[in-house]
Protein backbone atom coordinates (compact mmCIF):
# COMPACT_ATOMS: atom_id res chain seq x y z
CA UNK A 1 0.00 0.00 0.00
CA UNK A 2 1.79 3.01 -0.92
CA UNK A 3 1.35 6.32 0.94
CA UNK A 4 -0.09 9.82 -0.55
CA UNK A 5 1.26 12.64 1.22
CA UNK A 6 -0.40 16.22 2.14
CA UNK A 7 1.81 19.16 2.37
CA UNK A 8 1.60 21.63 4.96
CA UNK A 9 3.21 24.96 4.61
CA UNK A 10 2.22 25.84 8.81
CA UNK A 11 2.63 23.33 11.22
CA UNK A 12 -0.02 22.15 12.45
CA UNK A 13 -3.39 19.87 11.71
CA UNK A 14 -7.06 20.78 12.89
CA UNK A 15 -9.34 17.60 13.43
CA UNK A 16 -12.58 18.03 13.20
CA UNK A 17 -14.89 15.30 14.39
CA UNK A 18 -18.74 15.29 14.20
CA UNK A 19 -21.34 12.29 15.14
CA UNK A 20 -21.91 11.55 11.83
CA UNK A 21 -18.12 11.17 10.43
CA UNK A 22 -14.41 11.84 11.24
CA UNK A 23 -13.13 13.64 8.49
CA UNK A 24 -10.39 15.90 9.52
CA UNK A 25 -9.60 19.53 7.76
CA UNK A 26 -6.08 20.88 7.02
CA UNK A 27 -3.85 23.32 8.26
CA UNK A 28 -3.26 24.95 11.82
CA UNK A 29 -6.46 27.53 10.47
CA UNK A 30 -8.82 25.46 8.33
CA UNK A 31 -8.32 26.79 4.91
CA UNK A 32 -10.77 26.74 2.31
CA UNK A 33 -11.32 28.55 -1.22
CA UNK A 34 -13.56 31.48 -1.62
CA UNK A 35 -15.55 32.75 1.34
CA UNK A 36 -13.98 31.89 4.66
CA UNK A 37 -17.17 31.05 5.84
CA UNK A 38 -17.31 27.37 6.47
CA UNK A 39 -20.28 25.64 4.51
CA UNK A 40 -20.07 28.31 1.39
CA UNK A 41 -19.29 27.64 -2.07
CA UNK A 42 -16.20 28.63 -3.97
CA UNK A 43 -14.87 28.23 -7.61
CA UNK A 44 -11.67 27.43 -8.37
CA UNK A 45 -9.19 27.50 -11.33
CA UNK A 46 -6.30 25.22 -12.12
CA UNK A 47 -3.73 25.10 -14.48
CA UNK A 48 -0.65 22.88 -16.25
CA UNK A 49 2.78 23.72 -15.14
CA UNK A 50 5.26 23.31 -17.97
CA UNK A 51 8.30 21.20 -17.46
CA UNK A 52 11.59 23.05 -16.03
CA UNK A 53 9.83 25.74 -13.91
CA UNK A 54 11.81 25.76 -10.29
CA UNK A 55 9.96 24.16 -7.57
CA UNK A 56 12.96 24.66 -4.88
CA UNK A 57 11.29 25.83 -1.41
CA UNK A 58 12.00 24.82 1.98
CA UNK A 59 9.11 22.02 1.53
CA UNK A 60 10.45 20.33 -1.63
CA UNK A 61 14.04 19.29 -2.53
CA UNK A 62 16.76 21.67 -3.43
CA UNK A 63 17.06 22.19 -6.95
CA UNK A 64 13.63 21.08 -7.47
CA UNK A 65 12.03 21.38 -11.13
CA UNK A 66 9.21 20.79 -12.76
CA UNK A 67 7.82 18.22 -15.37
CA UNK A 68 5.05 18.59 -17.29
CA UNK A 69 2.67 15.78 -17.02
CA UNK A 70 2.36 14.87 -20.58
CA UNK A 71 5.76 13.90 -20.05
CA UNK A 72 5.43 11.63 -18.06
CA UNK A 73 1.83 10.19 -18.23
CA UNK A 74 0.19 7.87 -20.57
CA UNK A 75 -2.16 9.32 -23.46
CA UNK A 76 -5.51 10.41 -21.96
CA UNK A 77 -3.93 11.32 -18.61
CA UNK A 78 -6.02 15.21 -18.86
CA UNK A 79 -9.64 13.18 -18.96
CA UNK A 80 -8.62 11.51 -15.45
CA UNK A 81 -7.42 14.69 -14.11
CA UNK A 82 -10.59 16.46 -15.18
CA UNK A 83 -12.86 13.48 -13.91
CA UNK A 84 -10.84 13.77 -10.61
CA UNK A 85 -12.14 17.50 -10.20
CA UNK A 86 -15.23 16.76 -11.73
CA UNK A 87 -15.76 13.80 -9.26
CA UNK A 88 -15.80 16.64 -5.87
CA UNK A 89 -18.33 19.00 -7.76
CA UNK A 90 -20.74 16.83 -8.19
CA UNK A 91 -20.78 16.17 -4.30
CA UNK A 92 -19.94 19.94 -2.86
CA UNK A 93 -20.26 23.15 -4.02
CA UNK A 94 -17.35 23.68 -5.52
CA UNK A 95 -16.82 24.78 -9.05
CA UNK A 96 -13.37 24.52 -11.12
CA UNK A 97 -12.16 26.14 -13.82
CA UNK A 98 -9.02 25.26 -16.32
CA UNK A 99 -6.87 28.09 -16.93
CA UNK A 100 -3.35 28.96 -18.77
CA UNK A 101 -0.59 28.68 -16.33
CA UNK A 102 1.56 31.64 -15.84
CA UNK A 103 4.64 29.76 -16.08
CA UNK A 104 6.58 31.31 -12.73
CA UNK A 105 8.36 29.30 -10.39
CA UNK A 106 6.37 27.59 -7.75
CA UNK A 107 5.01 29.01 -4.40
CA UNK A 108 5.93 32.69 -6.22
CA UNK A 109 3.96 35.67 -5.01
CA UNK A 110 2.98 36.78 -8.20
CA UNK A 111 2.24 32.80 -9.34
CA UNK A 112 -1.06 34.49 -10.30
CA UNK A 113 -2.22 31.55 -12.54
CA UNK A 114 -4.29 28.31 -11.42
CA UNK A 115 -5.05 28.34 -7.98
CA UNK A 116 -4.24 24.90 -8.19
CA UNK A 117 -1.31 23.78 -10.17
CA UNK A 118 -0.68 20.45 -11.55
CA UNK A 119 2.99 19.50 -12.71
CA UNK A 120 5.01 16.47 -11.35
CA UNK A 121 9.08 16.23 -10.29
CA UNK A 122 10.95 13.89 -8.77
CA UNK A 123 10.12 12.65 -5.15
CA UNK A 124 11.49 8.74 -4.26
CA UNK A 125 11.37 6.76 -7.44
CA UNK A 126 8.96 4.02 -7.89
CA UNK A 127 6.88 3.49 -5.22
CA UNK A 128 6.74 5.41 -1.64
CA UNK A 129 5.30 8.79 -1.89
CA UNK A 130 3.07 8.84 -4.77
CA UNK A 131 2.11 12.41 -4.78
CA UNK A 132 1.44 15.58 -2.58
CA UNK A 133 -1.12 18.06 -2.56
CA UNK A 134 -0.96 21.39 -0.31
CA UNK A 135 -3.45 22.82 1.35
CA UNK A 136 -5.75 25.49 0.30
CA UNK A 137 -5.47 29.54 2.06
CA UNK A 138 -4.65 30.16 4.58
CA UNK A 139 -1.76 27.57 4.76
CA UNK A 140 1.25 29.80 2.45
CA UNK A 141 1.38 32.21 -0.18
CA UNK A 142 0.55 30.64 -4.17
CA UNK A 143 1.68 26.94 -3.10
CA UNK A 144 -1.73 26.70 -1.61
CA UNK A 145 -3.57 23.97 -3.73
CA UNK A 146 -0.68 23.11 -5.68
CA UNK A 147 -0.31 19.30 -6.23
CA UNK A 148 2.94 17.71 -7.50
CA UNK A 149 3.25 13.54 -8.87
CA UNK A 150 6.53 11.88 -8.71
CA UNK A 151 7.78 11.51 -12.47
CA UNK A 152 9.20 7.47 -10.73
CA UNK A 153 6.13 6.10 -10.69
CA UNK A 154 4.45 4.60 -13.52
CA UNK A 155 0.79 5.73 -13.91
CA UNK A 156 -2.37 4.97 -15.76
CA UNK A 157 -5.78 5.61 -17.19
CA UNK A 158 -8.27 3.69 -15.67
CA UNK A 159 -7.82 0.63 -13.42
CA UNK A 160 -6.52 -2.14 -15.63
CA UNK A 161 -2.97 -2.65 -15.96
CA UNK A 162 0.11 -1.82 -14.27
CA UNK A 163 0.53 1.22 -12.58
CA UNK A 164 -1.16 3.87 -10.45
CA UNK A 165 -4.73 5.44 -11.26
CA UNK A 166 -3.87 9.09 -11.91
CA UNK A 167 -8.10 9.58 -11.01
CA UNK A 168 -7.39 8.03 -8.03
CA UNK A 169 -4.41 9.59 -6.71
CA UNK A 170 -5.42 12.85 -8.58
CA UNK A 171 -8.95 12.67 -6.75
CA UNK A 172 -7.26 12.12 -3.57
CA UNK A 173 -4.74 14.99 -3.90
CA UNK A 174 -7.72 17.86 -4.63
CA UNK A 175 -8.91 16.47 -1.49
CA UNK A 176 -5.93 18.06 0.68
CA UNK A 177 -5.98 21.02 -1.99
CA UNK A 178 -9.44 22.04 -0.91
CA UNK A 179 -8.77 21.39 2.65
CA UNK A 180 -8.94 18.11 3.73
CA UNK A 181 -6.59 16.18 5.55
CA UNK A 182 -6.07 12.39 5.76
CA UNK A 183 -9.09 10.19 8.10
CA UNK A 184 -8.59 7.02 9.30
CA UNK A 185 -12.09 5.93 8.27
CA UNK A 186 -11.34 3.02 6.26
CA UNK A 187 -12.87 2.79 2.51
CA UNK A 188 -12.71 6.61 2.18
CA UNK A 189 -10.27 8.63 -0.30
CA UNK A 190 -8.76 10.46 2.04
CA UNK A 191 -7.22 7.59 4.07
CA UNK A 192 -3.50 7.25 3.59
CA UNK A 193 -2.65 4.21 1.67
CA UNK A 194 -3.80 4.06 -1.97
CA UNK A 195 -6.50 1.57 -3.09
CA UNK A 196 -9.02 0.49 -6.08
CA UNK A 197 -11.28 -0.85 -3.78
CA UNK A 198 -13.44 2.24 -4.68
CA UNK A 199 -13.13 5.25 -6.95
CA UNK A 200 -13.72 8.68 -5.62
CA UNK A 201 -14.97 10.37 -2.97
CA UNK A 202 -16.73 8.36 -0.49
CA UNK A 203 -18.87 8.87 2.83
CA UNK A 204 -16.37 10.26 4.68
CA UNK A 205 -14.87 12.62 2.08
CA UNK A 206 -18.21 13.59 0.65
CA UNK A 207 -19.33 15.17 4.92
CA UNK A 208 -15.53 16.57 4.92
CA UNK A 209 -16.07 18.77 1.19
CA UNK A 210 -19.99 19.58 2.20
CA UNK A 211 -18.78 20.94 5.73
CA UNK A 212 -16.61 23.47 4.01
CA UNK A 213 -18.15 24.17 0.73
CA UNK A 214 -21.58 23.19 1.24
CA UNK A 215 -24.21 21.09 -0.55
CA UNK A 216 -23.56 20.57 -4.52
CA UNK A 217 -25.72 23.12 -6.15
CA UNK A 218 -28.85 21.42 -8.24
CA UNK A 219 -29.25 22.10 -11.93
CA UNK A 220 -33.15 23.06 -11.84
CA UNK A 221 -34.78 20.81 -14.14
CA UNK A 222 -37.04 21.92 -17.59
CA UNK A 223 -40.88 22.50 -16.74
CA UNK A 224 -43.10 20.58 -18.49
CA UNK A 225 -44.63 24.04 -19.74
CA UNK A 226 -41.02 25.17 -20.54
CA UNK A 227 -40.17 21.57 -22.31
CA UNK A 228 -43.97 21.86 -24.44
CA UNK A 229 -43.24 25.61 -25.39
CA UNK A 230 -39.03 24.70 -26.70
CA UNK A 231 -41.33 21.55 -28.47
CA UNK A 232 -43.27 24.35 -30.04
CA UNK A 233 -40.88 26.38 -30.97
CA UNK A 234 -38.97 23.61 -32.59
CA UNK A 235 -42.15 22.43 -34.78
CA UNK A 236 -42.24 25.88 -36.09
CA UNK A 237 -38.92 26.24 -37.05
CA UNK A 238 -38.55 22.79 -39.25
CA UNK A 239 -42.30 24.21 -40.45
CA UNK A 240 -40.57 27.42 -41.80
CA UNK A 241 -37.48 25.80 -42.91
CA UNK A 242 -39.36 22.92 -45.11
CA UNK A 243 -41.58 25.96 -46.45
CA UNK A 244 -38.59 27.40 -47.56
Amino acid sequence: MMKLSPRLLVAAVLAAPTLASAFVLGGTTPGKWGSPVMGTGATVTWSLMASGISCASPTESPGCTTTALASFMPTGYLTEIQAAFSAWSAVANITFTQVVDSGRAFDHPLATSGNIRLGGHVFDGAGGVLAHGYYPPLNGTTAAGDIHFDVGDTWKVGVAGPGFSIFQVMAHEIGHAIGLDHTLVPNSLMNTTYTLAFLGPQADDIAGAQHIYGMPIAIPEPTSALLMALGLAGLVLRRRAQAG
